[in-house]
Order: structure tokens, then C-alpha cells, then sequence
């Protein structure tokens, strides 16, 4: 008996010896290292201390500054034991913590893993910057398992849930919280308790609470920029959630990958999921066996389950080491697939910074991270060449799959327009241009093909002045010193003395007016495009946005420039029960209208009970949620007018109901919003509403032939057969037409009585004029000609120019003006062939409405002032002015942080100036070598001294 007791402990034993040598060098190693850490703990903590309390509001290059170039050469100047090469995240959080951050939704890119190691670890409350809700979306995951209980500032009687939340020890998040908090919540976020026995309470307002040490708060903002008050910020550790450009681009990519190749994208997410598993089971193993033989009693030989755990682990860690090594060989193969997709997740990324800073141009312009998903996944599915092509165009489709190269090309040209169109619809004409000359420019930065001086002189346009200027008769002390300006880049230094020695041929391109559309002098023609355009900036400001448009047309498409018309319809298709479309007021914009032409093709009326319109003002605000709540619960659509003239309803109720919309919504539901865009001194409309929404603009677009091309829209054939005299009928609609179109375009050359109004060259007052106007002068067309047997030109001109458009008229100019265009226009002359204006002729009355609207595409030459009677010199003031704007926005839109050619940051540029500043300025006077030199003070000697002394 005692022989086979014998052997079997020896058996166990060296089970158990064997069981344990594979951890022996393992475990050694980490002594070791512990020991040589033990020494250095207190830098090493200090370190990731200081990064949890003070690095969470700011971005990842900041973060990395702080460490590096702060915090970790003064630990090392103080002499305070560190770690070499230490990292925050080596303490802050390990490889099993990672994992599970990742099974729970966080995003794996570096910026993200900080801010989870940063929320774990911080002793105050978190409070997320998270305008792309990426955050929240983390904690909800997280803590769902827990009973976590969502609130919003803005419900009633939120405070009852704050407190059965810490009642129970349950996990509470507030979401979408605005810039002021309530004063109630102090205690609750500066954790202020009483000890009263062995209970713990806290007081909020009156009533006092037992807190469960258990609780734990979240707070977080859609606010991307928020101000809150230092105590909040003391009270509470911010947490900057704002995605990066590389963190969007590698959650995009698995978006593309997923679109096109959805079984790789499947192998990625279950490789990862299962290295996570991995990691964590072996830290789960590695625990459960140190704390066995921690807390092993009496004779271990006798712990024959310690023993078979001790082999279970060690076996399932040889094979988890081996099935480790597979995936990462399989991870390489998987990644270098999915990489042939990077540029479109990379364009993709690109835009969205773009549109994301779009409100610096107006605070109207804000969009959501899912409402921009689910539009790229449009673009890819609306993309050609692909295995099914059912969403795509009928005119685009190609009928076959193309090569994947191919593809990738057309995948990034179609996501990127349609995402631009997207936005634009929702732009205001003014920015337009501006949006896709910044698009062009983030496009040729990516490609390294923007070079960052020149691109900086032509969104500042520098002068330099105190240079004589030979040229005086042609070329002006402005202009001339942006020519010295110019000179000091590489490829612009002979530009000066090239003007003075070709002067002539200078001069005439000066004075061409469109020199956009002819050569440079002598070889300054083969210059690149882009370098073109700084001398457009320099000599010819007033042509530089006719210069950018070309440009942009040349790098990625007319398309990109040319204003497409209010569609509702095309729009609507974007839109979902959760997604509500917003439309900006113009004059004369009837959106009512619009949308009732809209559901009457639908079959949503008002007659069936599926249509409810509530125009807002003081007491609407209860009917309009009550027609709300209907439609969302029983379907049908629900038009609010004029939401800006109820702020606080829309910014309160209103705006707490939308963040939730998609939430049991009927499927026929829909919601349409208008309001006008708020002075920037009132109070904006909401911010989640904004990026919720479908935004669209209805104003006349810039240019004289769009303005005429969507006037015409506004008829269609079956109206211009409606008359029994159509030839008649469809030469005076286009005048009509044209005439409209030109009253809205003059106002651009100046309109007097607007506020910094200079110039009233196109109108004394401002007046609205709209498309009613064009559709009510076209039905009186219509009845006076069935009513006549000659066209009665002097009733028309008079029913024209004295009722319909004379009626918004109240200054006497003007009606002289808008008269002097009706008898150019509505004459005998025109039927038999009127020219509009020099080398555009009416065209002829056989044509029907689509071919009319090509003959305008075909024939109408390049706008000059004189299409509106006005001298050639009549636009360059307007011009400048568009230029100087045009610059300006752009100089807004630009990156804040220096990131290679992209841009300065704003300390670089403030440095430039300074530097330049102090080399230009003189040096100081030498005052005691000037009062030794002085004979006699007399009173002219003492204020040159004095003057003197200001100077230096």
C-alpha cells in the first residue's frame, strides 16, 4: 500500500514538475522584470497618471507632444526613476483588456484605445467628446449587461432615475448633454459623500441618497467643440472621442471590404474575434492556475484537480500558441487582400473632415457619422461595373464586371460624387465653389501634388508695397505688390522684370476679359495649372473664382461645379422614418408646395388622412407633436413650417423627439422641417437636428444660364401645349424666362440698401423675386393669348412689369429698369427672331421643351456683364469681392493642425508673421550716442528725442 502511495505522489510529482517547467522561464523572465520595474514604478505611474488626468480633451498629436516633449524630459531633468521607452498604455491596460474593448465595439485605432484605458482608469466621472458617437456606442455595449439606464438633461424628472441609479449601484449614461448642466447634479459629479455609520449617502437637492459604491456615470456631448465651466471640467475627466482621419479610414475600409468582398471581410472579424478569445482565454488559464496554487492547502501532491488544471492549461496554451501562429499568417494574407481597397476608405476618410468643418462657413452644416455611411454605402451600391448593377443608372451601367483595379477607380469616382451631391443639395450657391475647390485641393494633397507656399499665396494673396512700380499706367500699386509678393517663390522670381520687358503682351492679356480662357505671355504658358492660378491671384484677382472653376473642372469634372436643381423627389429617396428632410427658406420658395406635388404622386394626401401641415407659431407647438405622434405611430407625413420662430420648443421637445425617431417608427412615416438659416447673433438651430437631417436649399443658382435653365424647368411640354397659339406661347415663355433670370442675376453686381452694401449697380433695393412671379406672368401669357387675335405686347409688358414683377418694385430706377427689359424683350421682333443679348439669339418656336434646353447648353455664349445691358467693367467690382470672400472661406475650411503639405498650424503661420514682421523692422536708435551729438536742446531737438525714445 505504501509502495503504490508512494508511486502515484511520485507520478504527480512529476506531473506536476512537468506541468510547471514550461512556465519555470516564463514566469523567471517576469521576476525579473518586475524587479528591474519595482525600482522605476513611481515615474512609470507618474507618467500614466498625469496622461489619465490631463491628456483625455485633446487629439493624438497633442497627446503624443505632452508625453514626449513635456512630460517625459522633465521626469528625466528632475531625475525621477522611469522605465526607458515607457508608454502611459503599457500600466494603463494590457493585450486581454484590448480584446474585450474590441469585442465590445470600440474602435481599434490608436486614439480610441487611449480614450478606453483613459475612462477604466480615471477616479473622476467621464465626460465623452462624441460627435460621431463612437463612444457611446462602446458604453452601451458594455454596460447593457449591467442594467444600464440612459437619460437625457432635457427629460423630466431625469433626477429620479439619477437616483435609484445610485440606490442600486447601477451604471447611468447621459447622453447628448448641452454646455450648461444643471446645478443639481454637483454632488453626483464631484462625488461629494458623508460617512453616517457604515452607509455612505450623498445629497442631491433636498433629498439625501445611500450611494452604492457600485455606481458609475458617463457622461457625454455631440458637441465637438464644447466650452463647459472649469468646475465641470475639474469635476469630471474630459474624453476627446472625435475620430481621427487614419482611425475613419481603417473603419471604412472594413466598410468597403464588407461591400465588395463580404466573405473576406467575414474572415477579418473572425480572426480578430478570435485572437481576442485567445488572449483572453489564456489570461484566464494563467489566473485560475495562479490562484490555485496561491491558495493551495496542505500536501499539493495531494491536489490531484490542481495537478490536471496545471496540464489542461498548459496543453490548451500549446495549442492556442499554434493556432496563433495559423491566424497570424493568415492575418497577413487577409490584410494584404483587403489593402487593394484602401484608396476608396481613404477618399472616403478625406471627404468626411471635409464636410465635418463645413460649419465654419455656417453653422446650418452639420452631419452625423451614420447619415454619411449610409450614404457611402449608396455610392457603392450606385457604383458600375460591379456583380449586380440593379442600383446603378441605366446609362451608366456597363453590362460586365471590370478588373479590380478598375473598379477600385470607379468605386472612388462614384462614393466621392455621391457624397458631394449629397452635401450640396444642402449648400447655399455663395459655397458651393468653395466646398469643391476644397475637395480638389484635400484630392491633390493626398497625391502630393499640393505644394504648401503656394498653395498659402494664393489663399492669402500677400502684398508687398514700398516697391516703385514702372508700370503705373496698367498695372496698379495693389497688384504690383502682389507681383513683389510673388516673386519670392521659386518659380515667380522673374515675373516682374519678365512684366517690364514684355510689357505689351502683358498688357493685352490684362485687359482681355476672360484671360482664363487664353495662353499666358511668352513661356509662362507651360506653367502647371494650379501655378496658373497664383497668377490669377496676383495680376487678374477679379477673374480668380472664373480661373478656380476651370481648375476644378480640369482635376475632377464639371459635375463637381455645375448646381443641380431642388429635386424633392430624388431627395426623398434618401430619406427613412428616422431621417427627416429640412429645407432652408428663400424668397418666394413655396415649400408647402413642393411637398404636397410630392405625396400627391405618392398617394399621401391630406384628403386620405396621410398628409398633416402645422405652420409654427405662438400655441402651434402642442398641435404639431400631437400630429407627430400620430404619423409616427400610424404612418404618414407631417410637414413643420417655420421651426426657427419656436427655438425653444425645437431646440427642447422637438429636438429630444427627433434624436429618437427611428425608434418604433411606421414605415410610411416621414417628417419635413423648413426653417430659415438664424442670424448669427440668434440662437441656432439644434445641432443634433442639423446632423440628423436631410438638409436641402432651393435658391436661384449662380450664373445667368443656370438661372435660365431652371426657370425653364419650371414649364414642362404638356404647359407649352396648353395654347392654342404655341408658337407664339413658347417663344414668349423663354423671354419670359430669360427675363426672369436676368432680374435675379443683376442683383450680383450690387444691390444698395443690403447691409456693407458698396455698390448699387444691379438693383437700389433688394427685392424677392421667385418662381411664382415666372409661373403666374406664364398662366396670364396663356389667357391673353386665347383671348386676343394679335399678341397684345402692351398688356403683357404691363400685367409683367407694373403687377407681377412690378409689384415687389417700390423705388422708381428700378421699375424703370425692369421696364427697359420689357420692351427689349416682348416685341413684334421676337417672333420673328430676337437676339437676347450679342451672339444669342431666342430660339426658334419648332423646338419642343427638352431640345430648347439644349439649344441653351449648346449655343448661349460665356456670361459677360453686357447680357444685362451693362458695361464689361461693371463686374470686376463684384469680382474682387467674390475673390476676397472666396479666399477667406477658404483659408477657414483649412486643417488646424500642421500635418506635411497640408497646411500651417495656426502657431506656425502667427510665427511666420512675426518673424517677417521683426526682420522688416528698423533697428533701435541709439539714444546716447544721439544725446552726446546734441549741442543745444531746443524744444525741436527734445520731441525728435522724444519721439525717439517711443520708437525704440
Amino acid at each position: 500500500m505504501q509502495a503504490e502511495k508512494t508511486g502515484r505522489k511520485a507520478q504527480l510529482a512529476d506531473r506536476l514538475v512537468n506541468g510547471l517547467s514550461g512556465e519555470n522561464k516564463r514566469w523567471g523572465q517576469t521576476i525579473k522584470k518586475m524587479e528591474v520595474t519595482g525600482g522605476k514604478l513611481i515615474g512609470d505611474v507618474l507618467l500614466a497618471a498625469a496622461f489619465v488626468s490631463y491628456a483625455g480633451p485633446f487629439n493624438m498629436l497633442l497627446r503624443n507632444q505632452l508625453v514626449e516633449q513635456r512630460w517625459r524630459p522633465d521626469l528625466i531633468e528632475r531625475s525621477i526613476p522611469m522605465t526607458d521607452g515607457i508608454k502611459p498604455l503599457d500600466l494603463l491596460t494590457d493585450d486581454t483588456a484590448r480584446a474585450k474593448w474590441a469585442n465590445e465595439g470600440l474602435p481599434i485605432d490608436p486614439l480610441s484605445v487611449e480614450n478606453g484605458a483613459i475612462i477604466t482608469n480615471a477616479s473622476r466621472w467621464p465626460l465623452m467628446i462624441d460627435p460621431q458617437l463612437q463612444g457611446i456606442k462602446w458604453i452601451k455595449n458594455r454596460e447593457e449587461a449591467n442594467g444600464l439606464v440612459i437619460v437625457q438633461q432635457s427629460q423630466p424628472k431625469y433626477i429620479d432615475k439619477v437616483i435609484h441609479c445610485i440606490e442600486n449601484g447601477l451604471p447611468l449614461l447621459f447622453e447628448n448633454l448641452p454646455i450648461d448642466i444643471d446645478a443639481v447634479m454637483d454632488p453626483v459629479l464631484g462625488k461629494s459623500t458623508v460617512k453616517r455609520g457604515r452607509n455612505t449617502i450623498m445629497k442631491i437637492g433636498d433629498a439625501e441618497v445611500e450611494y452604492d459604491p457600485k455606481f458609475r456615470l458617463y457622461l457625454q456631448t455631440k458637441l465637438a467643440n464644447p466650452h463647459y465651466k472649469p468646475e465641470i471640467a475639474a469635476q469630471t475627466t474630459l474624453v476627446n472621442f472625435c475620430v481621427t482621419e487614419k482611425g475613419l479610414e481603417d473603419q471604412l475600409l472594413a466598410l468597403v471590404v464588407d461591400h465588395e468582398r463580404p466573405d473576406l471581410q467575414e474572415q477579418a472579424a473572425a480572426l480578430v474575434r478570435q485572437l481576442a478569445e485567445y488572449t483572453i482565454t489564456l489570461k484566464e488559464l494563467e489566473d485560475s492556475l495562479l490562484f490555485r496554487l496561491a491558495n493551495a492547502q496542505g500536501d499539493i501532491l495531494e491536489d490531484i484537480e490542481l495537478i490536471e488544471n496545471l496540464e489542461e492549461t498548459k496543453r490548451t496554451a500549446v495549442e492556442i500558441e499554434e493556432k496563433v501562429k495559423q491566424a497570424k499568417i493568415t492575418e497577413v494574407s487577409i490584410s494584404k487582400a483587403r489593402e487593394v481597397y484602401r484608396p476608396v476608405a481613404s477618399r472616403g476618410s478625406q471627404v468626411y473632415f471635409l464636410i465635418d468643418n463645413l460649419n465654419a462657413l455656417d453653422r446650418v452644416y452639420h452631419y452625423s457619422m451614420a447619415n454619411y455611411v449610409a450614404i457611402l454605402k449608396k455610392g457603392m451600391d450606385t457604383t458600375p461595373g460591379g456583380k449586380d448593377e440593379s442600383n446603378v443608372a441605366q446609362a451608366e451601367r456597363l453590362g460586365e464586371e471590370v478588373d479590380l483595379e478598375r473598379r477600385v477607380e470607379l468605386l472612388v469616382e462614384t462614393t466621392c460624387y455621391v457624397i458631394f451631391n449629397y452635401v450640396a443639395q444642402g449648400l447655399f450657391e455663395r459655397h458651393k465653389l468653395i466646398v469643391a475647390t476644397q475637395l480638389c485641393m484635400a484630392v491633390l494633397r493626398s497625391k502630393g501634388e499640393l505644394q504648401r507656399d503656394k498653395f498659402e499665396f494664393l489663399l492669402r494673396g500677400p502684398k508687398e508695397m514700398g516697391v516703385d512700380n514702372p508700370l503705373t499706367e496698367w498695372v496698379s500699386e495693389s497688384v504690383w505688390g502682389s507681383v513683389q509678393a510673388l516673386k519670392e517663390l521659386e518659380d515667380y522670381a522673374s515675373l516682374p522684370d519678365d512684366l517690364v520687358g514684355s510689357s505689351k503682351r502683358w498688357k493685352e492679356w490684362m485687359e482681355l476679359e476672360r484671360p482664363e480662357d487664353e495662353p499666358l505671355p511668352g513661356d509662362w504658358k507651360r506653367m502647371p495649372e494650379f501655378d496658373r492660378l497664383l497668377l490669377f491671384r496676383a495680376l487678374r484677382p477679379d477673374r480668380l473664382t472664373a480661373a478656380m472653376r476651370k481648375f476644378v473642372t480640369n482635376m475632377i469634372g464639371a459635375k463637381y461645379v455645375t448646381s443641380q436643381p431642388y429635386d424633392l423627389e430624388r431627395s426623398f429617396q434618401d430619406s427613412a422614418p428616422g431621417t427627416p428632410i429640412l429645407m432652408f427658406l428663400s424668397p418666394g420658395v413655396d415649400v408647402a408646395g413642393s411637398v404636397e406635388s410630392l405625396g400627391s404622386k405618392l398617394g399621401v394626401t391630406s384628403d386620405a388622412g396621410r398628409y398633416v401641415s402645422v405652420s409654427l407659431g405662438q400655441g402651434q407647438e402642442p398641435i404639431a407633436m400631437n400630429a407627430l405622434t400620430n404619423a409616427h405611430k400610424n404612418g404618414g407625413w407631417v410637414l413643420l413650417q417655420n421651426i426657427h420662430l419656436t427655438i425653444d420648443w425645437t431646440s427642447g421637445p422637438l429636438e429630444k423627439r427627433i434624436d429618437k425617431l427611428a425608434e418604433g417608427a411606421h414605415a410610411d412615416f416621414r417628417l419635413f422641417l423648413s426653417a430659415e438659416p438664424p442670424p448669427a447673433l440668434e440662437r441656432g438651430l439644434p445641432i443634433s437636428l442639423l446632423q440628423n437631417s436631410i438638409k436641402l436649399t432651393n435658391e436661384p443658382p449662380e450664373g445667368l444660364r443656370p438661372n435660365l435653365r431652371r426657370a425653364y424647368n419650371q414649364f414642362n411640354e404638356e404647359i407649352l401645349e396648353s395654347c392654342a397659339k404655341q408658337a407664339e406661347f413658347r417663344t414668349i415663355i423663354f423671354a419670359l424666362c430669360y427675363f426672369h433670370a436676368a432680374l435675379l442675376e443683376r442683383k450680383k453686381f450690387g444691390v444698395g440698401n443690403l447691409p456693407g452694401a458698396t455698390s448699387g449697380i444691379g438693383w437700389n433695393m433688394n427685392y424677392p423675386f421667385n418662381t411664382g412671379d415666372l409661373l403666374c406672368c406664364g398662366q396670364c401669357a396663356v389667357n391673353y393669348l386665347e383671348n386676343n387675335v394679335k399678341v397684345p405686347w402692351d398688356d403683357l409688358r404691363y400685367i409683367f412689369g407694373e403687377i407681377m414683377y412690378g409689384g415687389h418694385i417700390v423705388e422708381d430706377w428700378d421699375r424703370r429698369l425692369a421696364n427697359a427689359y420689357l420692351f427689349n424683350y416682348f416685341n413684334e421682333g421676337l417672333l420673328e427672331g430676337l437676339e437676347m443679348f450679342p451672339s444669342f439669339m431666342a430660339p426658334p418656336n419648332s423646338l419642343n421643351h427638352r431640345q430648347v434646353l439644349e439649344y441653351i447648353d449648346e449655343t448661349m455664349p460665356q456670361e459677360t456683364p453686357v447680357a444685362f445691358g451693362l458695361h464689361p467693367n461693371a463686374e470686376i467690382g463684384f469680382k474682387l469681392r467674390e475673390a476676397e470672400t472666396f479666399c477667406n472661406s477658404l483659408v477657414q475650411l483649412q486643417p488646424r493642425e500642421s500635418g506635411g503639405e497640408g497646411g500651417m498650424s495656426k502657431e506656425e503661420k502667427a510665427k511666420m508673421v512675426l518673424d517677417d514682421l521683426g526682420d522688416r523692422l528698423p533697428e533701435q536708435f541709439d539714444m546716447e550716442d544721439i544725446r552726446s551729438r546734441v549741442d543745444e536742446v531746443t524744444p525741436y531737438v527734445m520731441v525728435a528725442i522724444q519721439v525717439q525714445y517711443q520708437h525704440n
